[in-house]
């Protein structure tokens, strides 16, 4: 196995164990009794956000039928969150970012510094515990 992805995945059972995850530079935290599905983690790969091509990672966190996707966004160009396609601006625990309610899911995308964190989850409440102050 390569060393690197080794060492990551080390890492990231190191944080789930106290209850927080890094998503690269960002932390979020590990909701109650949720686990990190290791065999669904994504490092280093290619996709578009808001059609800005980005590398991202994704962390999947599962609570038997349910389950939270964080994907954390590295763009190749700036990006300005704008409020499109039913999106509306929210406050969640201090960070401004775009929120949305979609088929039963609930979205939100923020920025962190030079990166984007989005988070896919099943309910409202379960966003604010993961994003976290």
């Amino acid at each position: 196995m390569n060393k690197k992805i080794l060492a990551c995945l080390l890492l990231i059972a190191a944080v789930a164990s106290v209850g927080i995850v890094a998503a690269e530079a960002s932390q979020i935290n590990l909701p109650d009794g949720y686990q990190i599905d290791a065999a669904q983690t994504i490092e280093n790969a290619t996709t578009q956000l808001f059609g800005i091509d980005c590398e991202y990672n994704r962390v999947v966190m599962v609570n038997g039928d349910k389950n939270i996707t964080v994907d954390t966004f590295f763009p190749h160009t700036e990006i300005t969150l704008t409020p499109e396609g039913g999106s509306v601006m929210k406050n969640i625990t201090g960070k401004e970012g775009l929120y949305q309610e979609k088929d039963g899911r609930f979205i939100f995308v923020y920025s962190d510094n030079d990166q984007f964190v989005q988070v896919d989850a099943p309910d409202a409440k379960v966003i604010e515990e993961i994003v976290g102050k």
